[in-house]
């Protein structure tokens, strides 16, 4: 009974609001009533592509995942990971990459499909799993799939509707809100970002909190010295080399087209190198958010442009020391246990833009830089074996690390 009341309930509503184009709904429900808006947008399939509309009467196929990682531009992330095991344990099921690089760099055989493409949205409509990291190009799933939302990364900034300094519109666009609904559970970290996860998605579905496959590798002695070994041979980087990944977030308030942000530099490398010797090698690796390629167009000998690299794991694994600033890269590599420093030379104007959730500077033992020349001290301090390791930071944002992440993701979903 109450079923069939709140069913005749829905319908009122949706007839109340039918006159509205989607654009008006947006502007006069969005912001008042989250609820309402959801319940309508369902009932109109807003965001949902006719493309994918397409073949949902066509069977869903109960052995096929579908991947995308970093909006199709790279093989990476956890859904790489989650991915590579699966191939391990189940290599008969079918696979499914949305990926506009080169497909030859994906192990096994899975179907490779250009995103947006007539192919995607079949592929996608007769998938059971979907599993991304970041959003798909399609809102509201057919009933039979389950769609796993990755995410990447342990928040430092804040996130969607945590961001109080802003208008409600810019914490929160109606797009990203409606894709999240869409979400049939959520991987975390660790307990800090469940937290999190929860007000600034507004977020009342089930959250995994797993680890992160993509850390796996840190815990497995074997496959981490494989990884290693391998990409600093690709790099063509002696094992008696030094190396530094410096990996940067992208900057608000820079913005160029879509998805794309300026990239600035930051860092002066060519005197950071002659400060540091000529045993050191600097790996450079700008977000793929961030426009770098002409900023890295003319580096010294001893740097390398790994912006194109796809996947940042292999990069920490080859590496010896991280530089970064506000990126959540810190929170990966520290499972590896390897030294890490903050530089920071712009945070007054970037914490105004964006606030963080907990202040960086002092509440943890990790070198914190400002300017150049204590980023060359403490790069030396470091490079002489002066660091200490931060035991409570390990704790509170890495202890899942165990090496079975991806285990525990593909054991709940086959069990759905």
């Amino acid at each position: 009974m109450i079923k069939k009341i709140k069913k005749i309930f829905k319908k009122i509503l949706i007839k109340c609001y039918e006159k509205y184009s989607n654009k008006e709904l947006e502007k006069k429900l969005f912001v008042k009533n989250l609820l309402l808006y959801e319940i309508i947008a369902r009932s109109r399939k807003i965001g949902q592509r006719k493309e994918y509309r397409k073949y949902i009467k066509e069977p869903v196929n109960k052995k096929m995942f579908f991947f995308e990682s970093n909006l199709a531009k790279q093989y990476t992330g956890n859904p790489r990971y989650i991915y590579e095991k699966m191939l391990e344990l189940y290599p008969d099921f079918d696979y499914v990459w949305a990926y506009n690089g080169n497909p030859n760099c994906i192990p096994g055989n899975p179907t490779v499909v250009e995103r947006g493409s007539e192919k995607y949205y079949e592929l996608m409509s007769k998938s059971r799993y979907l599993i991304n990291n970041t959003v798909f190009k399609n809102t509201f799933f057919r009933k039979e799939t389950i769609y796993l939302q990755t995410w990447h990364g342990t928040p430092l900034k804040k996130l969607h509707y945590d961001r109080t300094n802003v208008d409600i519109e810019k914490r929160e666009s109606a797009s990203f809100y409606l894709r999240s609904r869409s979400w049939s559970c959520l991987l975390s970290p660790n307990n800090y970002s469940t937290k999190i996860f929860k007000s600034a998605f507004k977020y009342n579905g089930q959250i995994l909190e797993f680890g992160y496959p993509a850390n796996d590798v840190f815990s497995i002695e074997k496959k981490y010295e494989k990884v290693r070994n391998k990409i600093r041979n690709e790099l063509q980087i002696s094992n008696e080399k030094k190396v530094i990944l410096y990996a940067p977030t992208w900057r608000d308030g820079h913005h160029i087209e879509n998805y794309m942000f300026d990239f600035n530099l930051e860092i002066d490398i060519e005197n950071l190198l002659k400060q540091l010797g000529k045993n050191v090698i600097i790996l450079i690796r700008g977000h793929h958010m961030s426009a770098s390629e002409d900023v890295l167009r003319k580096l010294p000998k001893q740097a390398i442009n790994v912006s194109h690299w796809d996947d940042a794991t292999e990069l920490m694994c080859a590496a010896d020391i991280l530089i970064t600033d506000y990126s959540s890269i810190i929170y990966d590599w520290y499972c590896s246990k390897k030294p890490v420093l903050y530089y920071v030379p712009d945070l007054d104007n970037y914490l105004f833009k964006r606030p963080i959730y907990y202040n960086f500077k002092n509440k943890y033992n990790i070198p914190f830089c400002q300017n150049q020349s204590d980023l060359e001290l403490e790069v030396k301090n470091i490079l002489n074996g002066n660091y200490t390791f931060d035991k409570q930071f390990y704790n509170d944002f890495c202890s899942l690390n165990d090496g079975n992440a991806a285990q525990r993701v593909i054991d709940y979903l086959l069990s759905k």
